[in-house]
């Protein structure tokens, strides 16, 4: 309960919630879950933060920018692009679009401080995992596509479903935006209501309860 009031007291009339320990994404709109799929979240040495971010678009074919913290995993390997600066040093790798990128045929823009977003990927077998804290902290989501083309043809978009598998083909890079951005929040519940009124309980996955706990019963 107090996870829920560190959030806004209106989420939206349409918004997308991730529930980490729970590892499924859900667009809710009008308070009924209008799309909900399986997710894959940051594993115990990368953990998933908390946030709130609003989504723009998404980036079709997209460049994979891997990150710092996992340069070493990347760094000359096949199938990773050096970026070199004005010295010819390079300054970081990227990989591009194509069958083995990591990020899939998709993801979202979602600007936020902690470079977390919704994205496809190319090992989808992984959704069939039954605890999937697997990733280095961005959410790969289940069906992705499927949720993207919803929301682009929202509020008569001009990305009709053609138009999207027409841009996929080119194999390039191109940002699509919504007409109308979408809150996301990625939270921590690590019990839940259902719509029946039952709650389930999920694993505490990254040890947070009982800090949370501690700072509750603080006087």
């Amino acid at each position: 309960l107090d996870r829920w009031r560190w959030l806004p007291r209106d989420l939206g009339n349409k918004y997308i919630i991730v529930n980490v320990p729970g590892f499924h994404a859900t667009l809710v709109e009008n308070g009924v879950n209008r799309w909900k799929q399986k997710a894959i979240a940051g594993k115990l040495s990368t953990p998933t933060p908390q946030l709130s971010a609003m989504a723009t678009g998404v980036i079709l074919n997209p460049w994979w920018e891997v990150p710092k913290s996992i340069e070493k995993e990347a760094a000359g390997k096949k199938g990773f692009v050096p970026v070199k600066g004005e010295d010819g040093k390079i300054q970081r790798w990227r990989q591009p679009p194509g069958p083995t990128n990591a990020l899939g045929q998709l993801k979202f823009v979602m600007p936020n401080s902690k470079a977390i977003y919704l994205h496809d990927t190319n090992a989808r077998s992984r959704f069939n995992d039954a605890t999937r804290a697997l990733s280095h902290g961005c959410i790969r989501t289940e069906h992705i596509m499927d949720l993207a083309t919803e929301l682009l043809g929202d509020d008569g978009g001009e990305w009709t479903p053609d138009k999207i598998q027409a841009q996929l083909a080119t194999g390039k890079s191109k940002q699509a935006n919504f007409v109308k951005p979408v809150p996301v929040y990625i939270v921590y519940f690590s019990a839940a209501a259902l719509n029946d009124g039952s709650i389930v309980d999920y694993q505490d996955l990254y040890g947070r309860d009982g800090k949370a706990m501690v700072a509750l019963n603080e006087k």
